[in-house]
């Protein structure tokens, strides 16, 4: 499953790659933390937020590389979160909820 995370932002040049694979570390570490024990819906909001807190201080990194995280690159992340949630069988969590504190 993560093999098709961000896939479209890696395709797309106008995102780093390099910042785009540690966007996805950041993913792949929500989805360990959520497998690892078996979550509540609050639960799994409170680490989504931390997540997003994290991907939130990349902004800067994005814009020194002429990029950034626009709508289009929080649509995707959002997606690559939902991805996460489903897969492990939560299929309640709403997508706007998991990235509610994003700053992009």
């Amino acid at each position: 499953m993560f093999a098709d995370l961000l896939l479209p932002m890696f395709d797309d040049e106008y995102y780093p790659d390099i910042l785009v694979a540690e966007v996805k570390q950041h993913i792949e570490l929500f989805a360990k933390k959520i497998a690892k024990n078996e979550c509540s819906e609050h639960e799994i909001y409170h680490i989504a937020g931390q997540t997003v807190v994290e991907i939130n201080e990349m902004k800067p990194q994005f814009e020194d590389l002429d990029s950034s995280l626009d709508d289009t690159a929080a649509d995707y992340i959002a997606e690559a979160m939902m991805m996460v949630v489903q897969d492990l069988g939560y299929m309640d969590i709403e997508m706007e909820e998991l990235v509610s504190n994003r700053e992009w």
